[in-house]
């Protein structure tokens, strides 16, 4: 990277937190409550996701007796004509 092409760099990213920080401010919103509710959040996900997933498991079990005995049933072709075109040499 060039001299020049880090100076834009560095000036794109000082205008952008500029806006940034002004559109913040204008909605009241504080930085530190920002990251604070963002750490929170992520700190939150391990126990949102096990939620989901304790939610969906019994919709996913029932809905695999019929899914996936069809998608066997459909590999079954294709597994013959592979072994039909391996007998063949």
């Amino acid at each position: 990277m060039r001299y020049s092409d880090s100076m834009k760099l560095i000036i794109n990213i000082l205008i952008w937190s500029l806006l940034v920080g002004l559109l913040l401010a204008w909605l009241h919103i504080d930085p530190f409550d920002l990251l604070r509710d963002g750490l929170h959040f992520l700190a939150g996900l391990p126990r949102m996701l096990a939620d989901m997933l304790g939610w969906a498991w019994p919709y996913v079990a029932t809905g695999a007796v019929i899914v996936v005995p069809i998608a066997l049933i459909g590999l079954l072709p294709r597994l013959w004509r592979r072994s039909r075109r391996d007998d063949r040499g």
